[in-house]
């Protein structure tokens, strides 16, 4: 299959057909170059927000701003999805769950079906300033395309939830980001890259791009665009199947078979993931030894 995954940069809109006629450029864009499954960062949907003239809020003021807007996100992708045939992982935004605001990214088929995963381990902005909490639960969603999994931007710096998802059947895990500075973008992509190695599988991952002014959340933003395996046979030795330009507003389009790229776990030159039970009981009791 040809998975597109974006560095895609929000922006102002006068009005919602705006909006609605970017994202039909979009997505027709990667429809076209053949893909069956289009990848949006995260805080991507916050660009439902910005509709009118630009105010500056509160990063709290923007969380409930966003939910408030995140229905008629989803709706667009839906229409999108079905009219061009593809999946769409659709950009995150914050959205409503009971009395609670989190931070949510859908995953739509072209038949109209929409499952949701939720961001389970919130930065400290998110936090503190935006108020929002946190998911109930990690999900493998079971698709035409195969299992997938997703990790939200800062989840994937948590190897045991990519673990779960793995194990669970998923061989291709998406990582829609969000990072202001080099140094978080640093993180999630080398995270990326771990959890590839660790669970001998492809991770693919989309940053959100900055600036938009007038909106605290997406203030700054930096990335590019990874799509990540394990370094073994048939694969490349430096683990990057491709990459986009750094803070390069672009789709990169790849033609991948995520069962292929997870088949070192059988016959691989190392064992990562049928090997991880192994460090489990050495680390029940671990010895201090003294050397003065």
């Amino acid at each position: 299959m040809k998975i597109a995954a974006c560095a895609y940069r929000p922006e102002w809109h006068a009005d919602w057909d705006g909006l609605t006629a970017k994202l039909e450029t979009w997505v027709a864009q990667a429809a076209g170059q053949g893909a069956d499954l289009l990848v949006f960062p995260e805080y991507g949907g916050g660009e439902a927000a910005l509709i009118g003239t630009p105010n500056d809020l509160s990063p709290a003021a923007w969380a409930v701003r966003m939910a408030q807007s995140a229905d008629a996100w989803v709706d667009v992708h839906v229409g999108l999805a079905s009219k061009h045939g593809v999946h769409i992982l659709v950009g995150s935004t914050c959205a409503r769950d009971g009395d609670r605001i989190v931070n949510r990214s859908w995953l739509v088929s072209p038949s109209g079906l929409v499952v949701h995963q939720d961001k389970l381990i919130l930065t400290p902005y998110e936090r503190n300033l935006m108020e929002i909490h946190p998911g109930r639960s990690a999900k493998v969603f079971d698709t035409a395309l195969g299992k997938i999994g997703v990790l939200i931007c800062y989840d994937s710096e948590f190897p045991l939830q990519a673990r779960a998802m793995c194990e669970a059947g998923a061989d291709l895990i998406l990582v829609p980001s969000a990072t202001d500075f080099p140094a978080g973008q640093t993180r999630v992509r080398q995270s990326c890259r771990a959890r590839a190695i660790e669970n001998q599988c492809l991770i693919v991952q989309s940053p959100v791009l900055g600036p938009v002014p007038h909106c605290d959340v997406l203030e700054q933003g930096t990335g590019r665009v990874g799509f990540f395996c394990p370094p073994d046979y048939g694969l490349p030795s430096d683990g990057i199947l491709a990459q986009g330009d750094t803070d390069s507003a672009a789709w990169v389009v790849v033609e991948v078979d995520p069962k292929s790229i997870a088949a070192p776990r059988i016959g691989g030159q190392v064992g990562n993931f049928s090997h991880w039970s192994e460090q489990d009981s050495r680390l029940d009791h671990i010895q201090t030894q003294t050397l003065v």
